[in-house]
């Protein structure tokens, strides 16, 4: 098995084989996706500092579109509210980016992993 995944890997076919962990099982019961106004000199610099926390899933920079001047985004795991404010306190005070907004998770519909169909 391991030598076909490899040969898998080496054709270019699988890019990667990695666990997914089902947060909410494991206590993460709280989500938070922030948005971020990153100044654009600064973005990879400030990116690799947020996406180093280990409770952000998800770091990405996204153009505003001309209309929304955050740039960057985060998702934030917690086990509760509370936690949540903590890590993203600590995130703005380490990068020194203190202009964000805080959209909370209310509910989750859907979960699923992007795959390729071949039908």
């Amino acid at each position: 098995m391991i030598l076909r995944l490899n040969d898998l890997k080496a054709s270019g076919k699988v890019r990667r084989i990695a666990a997914v962990l089902n947060h909410r099982k494991v206590s993460y019961t709280h989500n938070a996706m922030v948005v971020w106004r990153v100044d654009q000199s600064e973005i990879e610099r400030i990116g690799d500092i947020m996406a180093s926390f280990n409770e952000v899933s998800h770091c990405y920079e996204r153009d505003g579109g001309g209309y929304w001047a955050y740039n960057l985004y985060t998702m934030v795991h917690g086990v509760s509210y509370e936690a949540c404010m903590k890590i993203i306190e600590r995130m703005a005070r380490k990068t020194g980016i203190m202009d964000y907004q805080i959209l909370m998770s209310k509910r989750e519909f859907k979960k699923t992993s992007f795959a390729v169909r071949h039908e």
